[in-house]
């Protein structure tokens, strides 16, 4: 048996296992030897339509899975590989180029508040947060004596970082954990990672373009990333939130190349 073929099955199992790996989130091209991993709050939208669109559009697929795991949604709206194509690529991962989109911290956190939190004791949470997230966020609100604990009451922002700051890195929601835990940074080589806020379109180009996406379309999908978090708000961010946010986050800060005070005009 070959000396290394425990350490990377063993490499390849942990990935594969990781809280925040999941199918739904990965696109793996073994012909093109490419993989995508998808950010929660960071363009996934477009990259997910994009890529769905790509294949049925410049490939012929009638569907975006080609009609694997036709019972789930998931599958008929994103490109989802065979089982075996993710084992091939995290056992064969210096053979693919990976990529990923980043973002400030900052905005990305303020981005989950506003988009599944701020307002839906008005307009009503959306499903996920229903289930998972706002019955234990009131509850630790009012065990810590925070604003946000008496239902149907707004969850500030201040009370959603410490809800953060309560729960271990790693294992948060994947909208609000670390970036590096979130993308699996500790067990991937990454080809490229984009900023999101500056080369979003230079990252498609490079990306769909080694897939076989035409340019021209490419170029186009570009200019229609959508933002639908990005309501008009007054600015959230103080010096002592921002501190805090940039304790929570300081792997990314450190290792995404974002300053600690581009809090400032957000």
């Amino acid at each position: 048996m070959n000396a290394s073929l425990p350490r990377v099955l063993g490499h390849a199992s942990r990935i594969l296992t990781r809280p925040h790996f999941s199918p739904f989130k990965v696109f793996v091209d073994r012909e093109y030897r490419t993989v995508v991993m998808l950010n929660p709050k960071v363009g996934t939208k477009t990259l997910r339509d994009g890529l769905a669109r790509g294949v049925c559009r410049f490939r012929g697929w009638s569907d975006a899975s080609q009609g694997r795991y036709w019972l789930l949604s998931n599958a008929r709206n994103f490109p989802c590989a065979p089982v075996r194509d993710y084992w091939h690529a995290v056992r064969h991962a210096d053979e693919y180029a990976i990529y990923a989109f980043v973002r400030n911290p900052y905005a990305r956190v303020r981005s989950a508040w506003l988009d599944k939190l701020a307002f839906g004791h008005a307009a009503g949470y959306p499903r996920s947060v229903r289930r998972r997230v706002i019955g234990p966020l009131r509850r630790f609100a009012r065990r810590r004596g925070l604003s946000g604990g008496a239902p149907a009451s707004a969850v500030p922002f201040s009370t959603f970082l410490s809800y953060i700051e309560a729960e271990p890195a790693g294992r948060r929601d994947h909208h609000w954990d670390e970036q590096h835990a979130v993308l699996l940074m500790d067990d991937l080589r990454y080809t490229r990672v984009f900023h999101l806020e500056t080369q979003f379109r230079e990252g498609l180009t490079e990306i769909f373009g080694r897939i076989g996406f035409a340019p021209d379309w490419v170029d186009e999908l570009a200019g229609l990333r959508r933002n639908e978090s990005a309501k008009h708000v007054e600015p959230v961010f103080d010096a002592d939130l921002a501190r805090r946010a940039h304790a929570i986050y300081a792997r990314d800060f450190a290792g995404l190349g974002y300053a600690e005070d581009s809090w400032r005009g957000l």
